[in-house]
């Protein structure tokens, strides 16, 4: 299949490295097809036959940021059956944010180019396919009426997202190790033990 061909990857690199170059200089709105094909010194035809248009390659961007934020959590292993381990947990958030801190352009590319509520919609969907082992187990109730799943679960992507891009916003003012332990330090402290999710800080 042509996705796994390595001249089609290497063109997909060479249209992304491209992309990111000409936002360092330029804003998004003004970049051409054309802009991004003699950057990546392909011809247009080349350039359709992966991406539909601009706005396909800005999403296949977003995509990226997802999948590599996926990978890092099946590495990281940050849970158990019942149990988020916090240590595991800031390393893999610092591990992430130092990868957006290194590719500047492609954080800004997510911040201007990406609303909230779509970023918010993909965080969602990816807690639900990694941690719905620990979601099903809880019990969260509020005057004695059960707390929905999905709206802990947009209460905690709500949080990620927002520092998220506060800190793109300030243009990576806060190192990404700070970052990392501040927002695991606010979630482990209150949110997920009012939860009832089972807090190991040695590990």
């Amino acid at each position: 299949m042509k996705f796994t061909d390595i001249r089609y990857l290497r063109t997909e690199k060479l249209i992304f490295d491209a992309f990111v170059k000409l936002l360092s200089n330029k804003p998004y709105e003004k970049i051409t097809i054309q802009d991004i094909a003699d950057e990546a010194m392909i011809n247009r035809a080349t350039f359709y036959s992966h991406y539909a248009d601009k706005d396909t390659l800005q999403q296949g961007i977003q995509k990226q940021m997802i999948e590599q934020l996926s990978d890092m959590i099946d590495a990281a292993q940050v849970t158990t059956e019942d149990t988020v381990k916090v240590k595991k947990a800031e390393s893999l958030l610092s591990h992430y944010y130092h990868s957006l801190e290194k590719n500047p352009s492609i954080a800004k590319i997510v911040l201007k180019n990406i609303s909230q509520e779509i970023l918010q919609n993909d965080f969602s969907q990816l807690l639900h396919q990694k941690y719905d082992h620990l979601l099903t187990k809880l019990n969260v109730t509020e005057s004695g009426e059960p707390v929905p799943t999905d709206f802990i679960v947009a209460y905690l992507t709500s949080i990620f997202v927002g520092t998220l891009m506060w800190w793109i916003q300030s243009d990576f003012d806060m190192p990404a190790k700070e970052l990392a332990r501040l927002v695991i330090k606010l979630i482990s402290n209150g949110h997920l033990t009012v939860m009832g999710v089972n807090i190991n800080r040695e590990d």
